[in-house]
């Protein structure tokens, strides 16, 4: 029996040369370099949806005169170029009631309103964290607490009046809260 020979032009297997893995590993670069490419496109930024803010509002208010004894407050008027994008109305510890008005800023910042008949300090514990306290500012006569340095929200505006505890929180700058807390109306 004749000994086996391997077809002409044909390397035994093991037998690989320096020059097949660079060109192994050029085609595997280039292919990790065409999905790099493709995921540092530009993405287009998510659409948050606008909400009716008129109706929100209203059904707050109906729910928090159901459930608490509180008026909702929100702005009125909404600033020029800033949206509702979420509002809800949450019973909390079966007497309490918790308004939520999730805002984007004319320039994008975030910023919330937060308002409950509930317990004050863990209400304003899960919008501030350990924020550190900022001073304080009149607005429109009243007197707010500020925070800053927070988390999840990096500042807030914060007061409590008649059982019932207001929170202006979010990332955006003070004069935009400050805003806020100027136009809010039962």
């Amino acid at each position: 029996m004749a000994p086996a020979t391997s077809a002409p032009g044909r390397r035994s297997r093991g037998r690989e040369t320096a020059g097949d893995m660079v060109r192994s590993l050029a085609a595997v670069l280039v292919l990790v370099g065409v999905i790099i490419a493709f995921s540092l496109v530009d993405q287009p930024d998510p659409i948050v949806p606008d909400i009716d803010y008129a109706d929100a509002v209203a059904q707050a208010r109906e729910q928090a005169r159901e459930l608490g004894s509180y008026d909702v407050l929100a702005p009125s008027p909404l600033p020029a170029g800033w949206r509702v994008t979420s509002a809800r109305t949450v019973p909390e510890d079966g007497e309490a009631v918790a308004w939520h008005l999730g805002l984007v800023t004319k320039s994008g910042d975030y910023a919330a309103v937060e308002q409950t008949d509930g317990e004050r300090a863990g209400f304003v514990e899960r919008f501030t964290g350990a924020a550190r306290p900022a001073g304080t500012v009149e607005i429109s006569g009243v007197n707010w607490r500020r925070l800053e340095d927070g988390e999840p929200e990096e500042r807030a505006l914060v007061r409590g009046e008649d059982g019932v505890t207001i929170v202006l929180a979010g990332s955006a700058p003070w004069e935009d809260l400050e805003q806020l807390a100027s136009l809010l109306r039962p």
